[in-house]
């Protein structure tokens, strides 16, 4: 059994052969990969299978499935896919890249604790993927005489929702344990949680279970491009991220995570956003901040009026209705 599985989520050609590139270089080679293809008409499938990727491929034990042709969705499929199956996983996204040691050390870095998952630094790049700037780090972090960083939950909560900064990164940088990826959140059919963010959502619900461990080494790339995901929020995912800081934030405050008035500035740093990315032309925004205007004097009020919106909102799309993704389907043969 090899000790980690990378799942890719693929949509985008342009980027996958700096992927595989990527992955042929790692110098840990016990791990399989899947690949679950998004793209219009499997056009991704069809690249692979005429040898479009040429020697990139070469040595790469890979499987190709077809795709349940949404973002969301393909994530869950391929973690409910992998199953548990390997001690280790990792959700590559087909627009980021890895440096030679990823793995290596996320692995090392596994063994030294049990944690729900670890984490790297990663530069943020443009599309010819130079490094242009990191991420800041908080404080606990950036001046740990620690490489290897443990984060509990408090840490965390702390650090990342009352100012709704993620400053951890999205799963191309981090690889999960099997008892962290059991955690993959789910929409919720009643009440709040942390789903919203998919990344997020997983950090915040993972490191109730078990904590994380940061690596403060630069092992990966973040791209920064036009066709991301982040880019182009008029649609129902667009609004579901948008609107999930108050989600995570009421519920961090109903729990006790965070105080009153780390909430609240996590709710009006969110209302900002909405009103630039989305101006006042939404319905579904604007019956959010109709909720906001209504009852964001008294948290209690907010908490009861906001979760039957939300679950409604969550609801009234495939994607994220509170229903089990269905496994992705074999499209082709395994690739040796």
């Amino acid at each position: 059994m090899a000790t980690l599985t990378t799942l890719i989520p693929a949509y985008k050609k342009e980027y996958l052969a700096e992927l595989f590139l990527g992955l042929q270089r790692q110098t840990f080679k016990d791990f399989r990969i899947v690949l679950s293809d998004d793209s219009p008409g499997e056009e991704i499938t069809a690249l692979i299978r005429g040898g479009h990727f040429g020697t990139l491929t070469q040595g790469l034990s890979m499987e190709v499935l077809r795709g349940p042709k949404h973002p969301r969705l393909n994530h869950a499929a391929l973690i409910d896919l992998w199953g548990g199956s390997t001690p280790l996983v990792h959700l590559h996204l087909d627009d980021d890249m890895l440096y030679p040691d990823f793995y290596r050390q996320h692995v090392e870095a596994h063994a030294t604790g049990r944690y729900s998952a670890s984490i790297s630094r990663r530069w943020v790049t443009q599309d010819d993927i130079r490094p242009v700037y990191g991420i800041e780090l908080p404080r606990f972090v950036a001046q740990s005489p620690l490489r290897l960083v443990p984060v509990d939950q408090k840490q965390l909560f702390q650090s990342m929702v009352p100012t709704c900064n993620n400053w951890v990164g999205e799963f191309s940088n981090m690889v999960l344990s099997s008892q962290g990826a059991a955690c993959w959140p789910r929409a919720p059919s009643q009440g709040l949680s942390y789903y919203g963010w998919m990344d997020v959502g997983f950090l915040l619900t993972a490191v109730q279970r078990l904590p994380l461990v940061y690596l403060r080494d630069h092992l990966s790339i973040f791209r920064q491009h036009p066709q991301q995901t982040t880019h182009h929020l008029n649609n129902h995912g667009g609004r579901v991220s948008s609107m999930a800081w108050v989600t995570t934030a009421l519920q961090a405050w109903r729990e006790q995570r965070i105080d009153h008035a780390q909430a609240a500035n996590a709710i009006m740093y969110t209302v900002q956003q909405c009103l630039k990315n989305f101006g006042e032309a939404d319905p579904v925004i604007n019956e959010f901040f109709d909720l906001i205007q209504a009852h964001g004097g008294n948290l209690e009020r907010l908490y009861a009026a906001y979760t039957p919106f939300w679950l409604r909102v969550l609801a009234s799309h495939c994607a994220t209705a509170p229903v089990l993704p269905r496994p992705a389907a074999p499209a082709t043969a395994a690739l040796a």
